[in-house]
């Protein structure tokens, strides 16, 4: 399934472009002398298609939208109002409910708290519903963000003011090179180009030649014109032939078209070294794929090894000293000019394999560059869904932009909750497995595209029952969330795959709870006055400045801890 939308970030697209520039960068210096000199500039097309145009196509091959686009909504002020969870009946709520389902739905933006430094107004509201008919829920968390926009209007006036200075140099250079050929005379009666552009099916092509260029050049989009040199040999009707079958190659080609869409690309992306970069290797495969396309059409008859060294002794006669490749005409340059002849030398006629592995490395490249990246989408397809016919909870994420049709998220939770109450191995691998099936046959989309949170998700009555199994109780004390661990009261605890820690400012034990896939209990580990481990939390706990004497979860903790 493929979705389309014209909503890719400016940031996105210079990093994807830039992505996609060295992966064409990398081709290029392993295959170059292997390919087909054409694969290289159709490449270089999709790259600027990428850099210009903020399309996001969304596809299993598509590259997962970098963090940093992300915008996380998430500061302090929310460890404030997580606890603000309402809309279940007290006398209806499971028991544990609202701190584990709590922990769950906030387990990967917990993570987020201590890295977000952006001041910002943040709305929340938590929604707990209960699923009708059963005591199964799901927690949602919609979060709305205000982002102060005080920086950007000086980062806008630098940027546009760098595209305006880039934009005047090209245009100066423009305007320079086209003052030089004002004064340049038509070619009309020279019969040996007039026959040479008729055979090459170019006759509409008009030839001048100017004492203000010293190597030809081809200047225009709409009505291309070719310039050649006053000092140029027009008797010489094969250095003629070479240089008019060149120039009229870039006209067939729309060489220009594609250096002014560079040029452009040049000033909306001044500031991106690479873009610059690109430009050069743009003009210099462009000038490749044209000698190549000129080759083939004298690799026909018996004197092919003799047109390429007559072609190649044309470029060096007609090569200027110190010019460089410019973006602004097709032209003659001595700039590489001793790597375009060893390729003019060692041309050969592709084979058909070769041709068809060139076309399959060009349209899979551009399928794939074209298709490397998204825009940021909603990731969230299902709140956290638990069910007390299961151990274990679930979220889905999704993975990719992809359209799911009306109701996706509805259908999503029905469709695992019934999965859920037909389990029967409390086993989160076929659980997963079974899920992702599931949503794959129900969505008609490759299962890569979701992303599955799986949770141990237990009742306090369970929980408490498979603690009383090992010898950690509550204490019988009236409204005492103390435990006792075969009769000592507990210090601190903690059950990591359950996501609880307690702290208690007396005891004389520490605990951890250890579990294995299946959420089930395996060992407690108990550590003692003496112990290094109870010593190291000892310290611990006289350096912090915040004791607890209830039960909370790891992330609830994680949010206090940021917040003071």
């Amino acid at each position: 399934m493929i979705s389309f939308k014209m909503n890719m970030p400016f940031e996105l697209m210079i990093f994807y472009g830039s992505i996609m520039i060295l992966a064409v960068m990398i081709l290029r210096g392993l295959l170059k002398n292997r390919l087909p000199k054409f694969v290289f500039p159709a490449l270089w097309s999709v790259v600027l298609l990428r850099l210009l145009i903020p399309f996001s196509l969304s596809t299993p091959l598509s590259m997962n939208v970098p963090e940093f686009a992300y915008e996380y909504p998430y500061t302090s002020t929310i460890a404030q109002e997580v606890d603000a969870v309402e809309d279940i009946p007290a006398d209806q709520a499971k028991p544990g409910t609202n701190i584990q389902a709590e922990s769950a739905a906030v387990d990967k933006q917990a993570t987020t708290v201590q890295e977000t430094v952006v001041q910002e107004t943040v709305v929340q509201e938590a929604i707990v519903q209960e699923q009708p008919g059963s005591t199964e829920y799901s927690i949602n968390y919609k979060l709305t963000t205000l982002y102060p926009l005080s920086h950007i209007p000086a980062i806008l006036m630098f940027y546009f003011a760098g595209a305006l200075i880039t934009a005047g140099i090209l245009l100066a250079q423009k305007y320079r090179y086209a003052k030089r050929l004002n004064n340049a005379l038509m070619v009309e009666h020279n019969e040996t180009i007039n026959t040479l552009l008729r055979e090459m099916d170019m006759g509409h092509i008009l030839v001048f030649t100017s004492d203000e260029i010293a190597s030809p050049l081809v200047c225009g989009m709409l009505s291309p014109k070719i310039y050649l040199p006053t000092c140029m040999d027009f008797g010489n009707a094969e250095l003629l032939r070479h240089i008019l079958s060149h120039e009229t190659m870039h006209i067939h080609r729309r060489d220009n078209w594609l250096k002014s869409v560079m040029l452009i690309t040049l000033c909306i992306h001044w500031f991106n070294p690479l873009v610059w970069i690109m430009s050069r290797f743009l003009a210099s495969d462009l000038e490749m794929a044209c000698d190549e396309a000129v080759l083939r059409r004298y690799d026909h008859n018996d004197q092919a090894e003799e047109n390429k060294k007559n072609y190649a002794m044309s470029l060096l006669a007609l090569a200027v000293p110190r010019s460089r490749q410019t973006l602004l005409y097709s032209a003659f340059s001595k700039t590489e000019v001793e790597k375009r002849i060893q390729n003019v030398l060692h041309y050969k006629k592709a084979s058909a394999l070769l041709l068809a592995l060139s076309v399959c490395l060009l349209v899979s490249g551009s399928v794939v560059l074209a298709t490397g990246g998204q825009a940021p989408f909603y990731q969230k397809l299902t709140p956290y869904c638990a069910s007390d016919s299961c151990r274990w909870g679930v979220q889905v994420d999704l993975t990719r932009d992809i359209m799911l049709g009306k109701n996706a998220e509805d259908r999503a939770s029905k469709l695992i909750f019934d999965i859920m109450r037909a389990d029967t191995t409390n086993d989160p691998d076929i659980l997963e497995a079974q899920i992702l099936t599931s949503l794959s046959d129900e969505f008609h989309v490759e299962k890569s595209a979701f992303s599955l949170s799986i949770s141990l998700f237990l009742n306090d009555e369970t929980i408490y029952e498979e603690y009383a199994k090992w010898g950690l109780v509550l204490s019988d004390a009236h409204n005492d969330m103390t435990l006792l661990y075969n009769g000592e009261p507990v210090r601190t605890y903690s059950d990591k795959m359950l996501g609880r820690y307690m702290s208690h400012t007396e005891g004389a034990v520490d605990l951890t709870v250890e579990r294995n896939r299946l959420g089930e209990i395996t060992s407690i580990n108990a550590f003692h006055a003496g112990d290094t481990e109870y010593d190291r939390r000892t310290s611990e706990l006289e350096q912090s400045s915040w004791k607890f004497t209830d039960v909370y979860t790891e992330q609830e903790i994680e949010f206090v801890e940021t917040a003071y």
